[in-house]
């Protein structure tokens, strides 16, 4: 993303570099998700090509696939699959494995398909574990990045001040005098106003994020989820699809050719929506920071900016460069993310107060 300078001001500039960093540290993050799908996926097209190869043969009967498939295995196998989950590290879904692997154990016998089955189960909620801990991840940055920047933009807001100035082209004079700044019309050369100069707040006075601030910050919910239970959901429904496409009836209509190409097609599928969600996922927390810190303070308004390229939006464009009431700020509305893949972003707003809008006013104007 190349930005023109000129065209925005200081704390703006920033504002649209952090959103860069952040989409760019996404980045590298989705290269550790999809190589975790990735080998899953080269995981089961092994397993199913394993079995084509072993058991399979041209013209087989769906009724001889039935009988291959319900042949059972080894009890042995099962120290197998739990072996395969050992690596996650999430409490639920170790939770929920261990439960699947008990309610297998409790039978008397496992069929060889029910075997394919779980471990589709468990090699896509091992990919899902690393997409969590690679979200956690970048979510802390964001939000320890964009607590840093918002504490430092506050403690301009704190010392801001509006001033009337004479309705002149040319450009009010500045004096430096001691400790102040003296501002001048510069056709009549009489004093406007005078602002005291004040150093600027050390580094070590700026505070951290507090830990237990980032951890309610990850279990918030927004549109009736948090990012860790759409993880999961997307994780489920990838493990629903693969186990439907595990049946007799798919099997025996399937090539083995056509089978490793739908389980490429089920991942590939998963890795979209692993990239939407914590893309987007990044910019909620981003903007959320950002508004908590701006209730606190007492900002009253803000901006939003989209950045404008080719892949810009239509609600990103129309919505870009409006000013706003922070206390009317909602999610999904008028405060980022606006839509899946949201790149806008919100700035503090320190411009005349008369140019704000209430845009849940103005939605109910134009229904």
């Amino acid at each position: 993303m190349k930005i023109d300078k000129s065209k925005f001001t200081y704390w703006q500039l920033r504002d649209l570099q952090n959103e860069q960093q952040n989409q760019d540290e996404a980045t590298e993050r989705l290269k550790i998700i999809n190589s975790a799908y990735q080998k899953a996926q080269s995981y089961l097209s092994d397993e199913v090509q394993k079995i084509y190869r072993r058991y399979f043969y041209a013209d087989i009967s769906e009724q001889e696939v039935s009988d291959i498939m319900s042949s059972h295995i080894s009890p042995s196998e099962l120290v197998t699959l739990k072996a395969l989950a050992s690596n996650i590290t999430d409490k639920e879904s170790k939770i929920a494995i261990d439960d699947y692997l008990s309610r297998l154990a409790a039978k008397s016998r496992i069929t060889r398909l029910e075997e394919l089955q779980v471990k589709a189960y468990i090699a896509a909620k091992s990919a899902g574990d690393v997409e969590l801990d690679q979200n956690i991840k970048l979510h802390t940055d964001v939000m320890k990045r964009t607590w840093s920047e918002v504490e430092r933009q506050g403690a301009v807001y704190d010392k801001a001040k509006d001033y009337n100035l004479p309705d002149i082209k040319a450009k009010p004079k500045l004096e430096a005098k001691e400790n102040k700044i003296i501002i001048k019309n510069p056709e009549t050369g009489k004093k406007v106003a005078s602002v005291k100069m004040e150093q600027d707040i050390p580094k070590d006075k700026i505070t951290e994020i507090p830990n237990r601030y980032v951890e309610a910050a990850l279990n918030t919910r927004w549109e009736g989820k948090n990012f860790s239970s759409r993880i999961w959901n997307n994780t489920d429904k990838l493990a629903e699809r693969l186990q439907e496409l595990f049946t007799t009836k798919e099997l025996s209509n399937m090539s083995e050719r056509d089978m490793i190409k739908q389980i490429a097609h089920e991942f590939n599928t998963s890795k979209f929506n692993a990239s939407r969600l914590i893309r987007t996922e990044a910019n909620f927390f981003y903007s959320k920071i950002k508004l908590d810190n701006w209730h606190k303070r007492g900002v009253e308004r803000y901006q939003l900016l989209a950045v404008i390229d080719s892949r810009t939006s239509k609600i990103c464009r129309s919505i870009n460069g409006k000013i706003f009431k922070v206390r009317d700020a909602v999610f999904g509305k008028n405060m980022p993310p606006l839509h899946p893949f949201c790149r806008t972003v919100p700035v503090i707003y320190l411009g005349p107060k008369n140019n704000a809008v209430s845009y849940i006013k103005e939605v109910k104007k134009n229904e």
